[in-house]
């Protein structure tokens, strides 16, 4: 089965900006507008949360299409999704990936539907991926982004610096190994390339790359006309219920976080139901994943107990590895929206 391909993960750079920028006192005005149409549906207790300093979790959705979604109709699949975790107190920021074939289990109006993570977005929107993230994660916040304006975004910010594990060719560009700088389009490429001995783990990684060598970038930059083309493709291209409505206060409880980033991600393992392809993340593993991102956020550790463990629990023969065939309760079947597999 033929894989869509994948986009770049840098979604979180759009969200930051507004904040970062709140620090030179410029151009306020059109600050605080972007801002006002980035950011909706946020709650007094989320504004308390950030005013206090206190840690927070962003999920950020990066969307195949060219057009946010609006309303309650959604088109296309999150293909990219990156849990954000933000300690002001420890100052670090962690990224974690999640694979978007990564089974799930949602329930709609009229029925209930097994599918990948990445097709939820389809079915419910932002929320509901966020939704069925924090059955294992804690999730504050989401950020649902436009990926259209990736190779602007890239672009603004002046390039990125990647450090590639292979050499390879793609989309009519060379990427050697080793330390390189990429502008956007070579950024777009390096992140899409599919053909990875790590398959979309390899993918998440060089994503992740890309993202935190630009989010260091941002937050050391005090380029005002860079700055505005960042303003322009984040008015564009982002929607999130993060509240940026105290800009001031956000760059000055949060910013320090931006200097110590780090990465992890879900790895899950090879499934297959229905004939179609996903990945199932063992109990350990969303154990310590759970454990390291509420550590993170200053959480008491939890044991995790939800569909996926139960599920996880009632196979018989599935490891894996040499029996991928996973079984769904009562004999259910996979929802796999047409054309998004």
């Amino acid at each position: 089965m033929k894989l869509k391909k994948k986009y770049l993960f840098f979604s979180i750079v759009g969200i930051l900006i507004v904040a970062i920028l709140g620090i030179f006192g410029y151009e306020y005005q059109k600050i605080q507008s972007t801002a006002d149409t980035i950011s909706t549906n946020h709650s007094l207790a989320s504004r308390q949360q950030l005013k206090q300093g206190k840690p927070f979790s962003i999920l950020v959705l990066g969307t195949d299409v060219g057009a946010l979604g609006r309303g309650t109709s959604y088109a296309g699949n999150t293909d990219t999704l990156e849990l954000i975790t933000v300690n002001p107190k420890k100052q670090t920021l962690t990224t974690t990936a999640i694979p978007r074939d990564t089974l799930v289990r949602v329930e709609t109006k009229n029925k209930v539907e097994y599918t990948k993570i990445n097709a939820a977005y389809a079915l419910g929107g932002p929320r509901e991926i966020k939704k069925q993230v924090h059955k294992l994660l804690p999730v504050d916040y989401y950020a649902l982004v436009n990926m259209g304006g990736l190779e602007k975004t890239v672009d603004a910010v002046g390039g990125v610096t990647v450090n590639n594990p292979f050499a390879f060719k793609y989309e009519g560009h060379t990427y050697p190994k080793g330390k390189q700088y990429l502008n956007g389009s070579e950024a777009l490429g390096y992140s899409r390339m599919r053909y990875d001995p790590d398959n979309d783990y390899g993918c998440q990684k060089r994503g992740q790359q890309v993202l935190l060598s630009a989010l260091t970038k941002v937050n050391k930059s005090k380029n005002i006309m860079q700055m505005n083309s960042l303003l322009d493709t984040a008015k564009d291209n982002v929607r999130t219920d993060l509240p940026l409505d105290d800009l001031m206060t956000l760059y000055k409880n949060y910013h320090g976080a931006l200097s110590n980033t780090q990465s992890d991600h879900l790895q899950g393992k090879n499934a297959t139901i229905d004939n179609f392809s996903f990945q199932i993340a063992p109990n350990r593993e969303m154990q310590r994943l759970s454990d390291n991102t509420r550590q993170a956020l200053g959480l008491t550790k939890v044991k995790v107990n939800n569909i996926q463990t139960k599920m996880n629990d009632m196979q018989t023969n599935w490891n894996g590895y040499n029996n991928v065939n996973y079984v769904l309760p009562n004999d259910a079947q996979v929802y796999i929206p047409v054309n998004k597999v």
